[in-house]
């Protein structure tokens, strides 16, 4: 189709020619420690799903006697099944990985990583931190939670002698890299990784040949890929990514990196892959309040200073817009990675013309919050296959079954969805006007929009699929016995739990949901009890439409169960709203004026004019215990059967839907 001409054109990066221009970036996923095909099954989806090129992250320094790496929740499984390039050891892992990636369609890249951490004694002595200058940043200009980021260090600083012995082992990798099959190799320069800290002057402190003028600072990346050409020959593609824009208060920015392209070329790059933002930056660069295509200007910018391909990343999950840059001529090539988690298809569906079959990424940066904040292998809240390739295999059903689902939310939908794609007659129930469940108040506070996006696609996939959606409508026990159908999947949602308050009655108290549905009015003034992440979001929503906000929490923090990744960015909007938070308060009496707190043993008093509550949900599954006895192919999903995120909803939705 010519809608998406450029996306689909081949791209030439030195000697290799790609056969579009979508290029999955690297992504840590902690599979490899796991051993077995689940690594090699999640990229090889990606390949078949179409994208042109697959590109992994691996350590290329010496690990250590322990193989420390800040990624890893117990140095202990690092040998369990671990697969790296700082060792001839692993080339044959990586052989069967470049194997499946070959196979599924796609080219294979690898990064060559360079953390701060390094066994300078070689493979298997102990490891230390290393810098530039011994640097670590910390202040208010920086992301407030840098202390639970352990793969962000000071270190001891390198001697000059240390820093040829690092290129040289890079050098090393990327030999391992043409010995195992891999069609490319990217040195990684950026994030605030241990090359990027050389790069800029806010961690670059040194008055040798590696610190002082940007040349001098990027001495070490050009003497790296001068090293990597000499192991790797003339011909073989060789990218480096850096920033483009640290986003970092004396950092470097899009004209300091359209000066430094130049000096990356002389030193034998053959393509730029740009990715702003440190670990540090206290801008928001992965979250969903983001708008799509924010960070285009980087690669605008460096392009105009490049003579080689420069990609465009970071929130380009529409291939519309993809292609609008393509044409325009701010990018060579699109960088993509959370796009193909929530849908490894994209590239192929986007250039079958099926643009209303992408699974789009929400930008919910669960998968960040996995790695990042509890060391655990990613998975995805719009994807339950997502490292699951190999063992969630969506195969027809054995024989056709008659299936009533009860909850048009994200369980049901994708109940119904999977169960209809393996060949059963379903019908999906909705009391209300439209699908979408606790997902169609999600998405109303500010920075939330892109929840709609995964609604219409479940709502677009049923339809594809045949499933009788009725909706305003009240399914009945009766009317289940009555219609005899082989399952039914009870997808019925939560209530609001309300509070044990004295005046929770009145009429000035609502739940939040009441709120964000519109069913109810509040007041110029608001209290809401409950600082969790829909308490908090709510406070967003209300300060959006001119309200004064108090938000009360009985915890030492609000929003305590938003994910790690987008936690201090909900707080810092907030702080910045001016929105009122008391923490460690207990709400013990609502009058008609305001709320009657006790905190540090002391009562207080908020004024306000009307009250929230937000402090969990109950699940209402009211047909579980009137088909008791009568009915027995009954399943209980997603909320109804514990509240839970989306994801665990759309896990459950789509684990029944394969099981029945």
């Amino acid at each position: 189709m010519t809608l998406l001409a450029r996306l689909f054109e081949p791209l030439k990066i030195g000697s290799m020619t790609l056969k579009n221009r979508i290029v999955m970036t690297p992504l840590t996923t902690l599979y490899d420690f796991e051993g077995g095909p689940r690594y090699n099954e999640f990229f090889a989806e990606r390949a078949r799903g179409g994208a042109a090129m697959i590109t992994i992250n691996l350590q290329a320094l010496y690990p250590g006697r322990t193989g420390k790496s800040g990624w890893v929740p117990d140095e202990s499984v690092w040998e369990k099944g671990h697969i790296t390039i700082n060792h001839d050891l692993y080339i044959p892992r990586l052989q069967s990985f470049t194997r499946a990636v070959h196979d599924a369609g796609a080219r294979a890249c690898v990064q060559l990583s360079v953390y701060g951490n390094w066994a300078r004694g070689g493979y298997g002595a102990p490891a230390e931190e290393y810098s530039p200058s011994g640097v670590r940043l910390s202040g208010e200009a920086y992301r407030p939670d840098l202390e639970s980021l352990s793969f962000i260090k000071g270190g001891r600083v390198l001697a000059v002698e240390e820093i040829r012995m690092i290129e040289e082992q890079v050098a090393e990798a990327a030999a391992r890299a043409v010995n195992a099959g891999f069609d490319a190799v990217q040195l990684q320069a950026l994030g605030g990784n241990l090359l990027s800290r050389f790069l800029s002057p806010l961690t670059n402190r040194r008055d040798d040949e590696y610190g002082g003028s940007l040349e001098n600072r990027a001495r070490i990346v050009t003497e790296t890929l001068r090293a990597i050409r000499r192991r790797v020959g003339d011909d073989f593609p060789l990218l480096c990514r850096i920033n483009g824009d640290d986003l970092m208060p004396g950092g470097m920015g899009v004209s300091d990196y359209g000066q430094l392209a130049p000096l990356l070329e002389d030193a034998g790059v053959d393509a730029l892959d740009l990715m702003p933002g440190w670990y540090e930056t206290r801008r928001p660069v992965n979250q969903m309040c983001v708008p799509r295509g924010a960070f285009v200007y980087a690669a605008e910018g460096v392009k105009q200073a490049a003579r080689v391909p420069v990609s465009a990343n970071i929130r380009i999950t529409d291939p519309l817009l993809a292609e609008q840059i393509l044409q325009e001529g701010k990018a060579d090539w699109i960088a993509v990675c959370s796009a193909l988690i929530a849908d490894p298809e994209w590239p192929r569906k986007a250039q079958e013309g099926r643009l209303e079959d992408i699974r789009l990424c929400t930008a919910c940066c669960g998968c960040w919050s996995d790695l990042a904040g509890h060391r655990r292998p990613i998975a995805c809240s719009v994807n339950a296959r997502a490292g699951m390739e190999h063992e969630y295999v969506l195969r027809p059903a054995g024989k056709a079954r008659t299936i009533w689902v009860v909850g048009g939310g994200p369980a049901g939908m994708e109940a119904a969805r999977v169960a209809s794609a393996r060949g059963h007659r379903v019908t999906l129930f909705e009391r209300r006007d439209r699908v979408g469940g606790q997902l169609i108040f999600a998405d109303l506070p500010p920075h939330k929009g892109e929840w709609q996006h995964f609604i219409r696609y479940l709502q677009t996939q049923i339809l594809k699929n045949g499933v009788l959606l009725k909706l305003n409508t009240k399914v009945t026990a009766d009317g289940i016995v009555a219609g005899r159908p082989d399952d039914v999947i009870l997808a019925t949602g939560a209530r609001p739990l309300v509070p044990d308050i004295p005046g929770i009655e009145g009429p000035h108290v609502c739940s939040c949901v009441d709120v964000l549905s519109g069913k109810k009015e509040v007041g110029p003034c608001v209290a809401i009890i409950g600082g969790g992440c829909i308490g908090s979001e709510t406070a967003e929503f209300l300060h959006a439409r001119g309200k004064q906000v108090n938000i009360i929490e009985m915890l030492p923090r609000v929003a305590a169960d938003v994910d790690f990744w987008n936690r201090w960015v909900l707080l810092d909007r907030l702080d910045a709203a001016g929105i009122r938070i008391i923490t460690g308060a207990q709400a013990r009496k609502i009058t008609a004026d305001g709320i009657h707190i006790v905190r540090d043993g002391s009562e207080e008093f908020v004024q306000c004019d009307s009250v929230i509550y937000s402090v969990g949900a109950r699940p209402y599954h009211p047909l579980l215990e009137e088909l008791a006895g009568r009915f027995e192919r009954v399943h209980c999903i997603g909320d109804c059967r514990e509240p839970q995120r989306v994801r665990q909803a759309v896990a459950a939705g789509f684990q029944i839907g394969l099981a029945v």
